[in-house]
């Protein structure tokens, strides 16, 4: 049955649609692909550290995730229109200023995925590793990222597929007449709706659709493999 969608998508998309079209709904995907990867790894620099610290300390950790999941669900895109008159009254541009609202309500999976891994991180290894007098790079390289890995993936995917879906309403961003656009898959697809051009709204879900697919199996599934080989704490 997929197989006979994806040639009915070909055959649907060949009638109506040219090869320029194909050429840059491919282009607008790479550089959403680009932007998601670096997005995801900022905020992982910027909330695996956070999330660790809050994780090891459980008061914190009791306070803190329930605000993390609320922030996990609330609506990013109330923000936006904020953003749009920022980035108009700095003249910044919107291909770089606009990219940060793809992972602004996704980015709290990876926090509180780490809070979750770090919590439950065995006492008895913390112990053994305030033992040995394990410190600084050593103690996370050997020590925490390796117990809170699993816990780290699961929040990296979550936020990773969210930042996708994210970039159709945030490389096209809008409030009142002014209208900021980034280049990207995400606009591509805002475009079409926008014009109600069926054709490219069909064209630009599938090229997500596979790049996410790609993205999946070149990366997180292997990484999840790995945090099911090497990174159990049983």
């Amino acid at each position: 049955m997929s197989l006979w969608g994806v040639v009915e998508t070909v055959f649907y998309l060949s009638q109506t649609l040219g090869w320029g079209d194909v050429v840059e709904a491919f282009s607008g995907g790479l550089l959403t692909l680009a932007r998601v990867i670096v997005l995801i790894a900022v905020a992982s620099v910027i909330w695996v550290p956070i999330g660790v610290w809050i994780g090891l300390r459980p008061a914190v950790a009791e306070r803190v995730q329930p605000l993390a999941q609320f922030l996990a669900a609330f609506p990013a895109n109330v923000l936006f229109p904020f953003a749009v008159i920022a980035i108009v009254a700095t003249g910044a541009s919107p291909s770089i200023w606009l990219s940060p609202l793809m992972v602004l309500g996704t980015q709290w999976y990876i926090l509180f995925n780490v809070i979750a891994g770090a919590s439950a991180f065995p006492s008895d290894l913390k112990e053994a590793a305030s033992v040995f007098r394990l410190r600084s790079w050593t103690w996370w390289r050997s020590v925490i990222l390796p117990g809170i890995f699993p816990y780290y993936v699961t929040g990296a995917l979550t936020a990773s597929g969210g930042s996708w879906n994210a970039s159709i309403v945030a490389e096209l961003a809008s409030w009142g007449n002014t209208k900021l656009e980034a280049f990207g898959l995400g606009s591509y697809i805002a475009k079409a709706t926008e014009a109600g051009d069926f054709p490219r709204v069909v064209l630009g879900t599938a090229v997500m659709s596979l790049f996410v697919t790609l993205f999946n199996r070149a990366l997180w599934r292997p990484l999840y493999v790995f945090a099911e080989r090497r990174m159990r704490l049983d």
